[in-house]
């Protein structure tokens, strides 16, 4: 296992080029700075939002991004 760190009592793998906080889960790297509520779009917010306005999720309850989607999202300027 690679080396743990620790940031705001949350554990992570590393940081990614935007100093956000990533973590390996088997075959899948996760943005812990960003969460995926129950929309079909717009559906990664900040970790800063605690409640999805449209479809009503709470963050504690949804898991973190997928790296890849938060990218794409980033790419193509659709991070809110």
């Amino acid at each position: 296992m690679g080396t743990l760190y620790l940031k705001a009592n949350n554990w992570f793998d590393s940081l990614n080029e935007h100093n956000e906080r990533v973590q390996q889960v088997g075959d899948i790297l996760l943005n812990l700075d960003y969460w995926d509520c129950e929309c079909i779009d717009d559906f990664i917010h900040s970790i800063s939002r605690r409640l999805c306005a449209i479809c009503g999720a709470e963050q504690e309850e949804c898991p973190s991004s997928r790296e890849c989607e938060v990218q794409l999202f980033r790419k193509h300027g659709m991070l809110k």
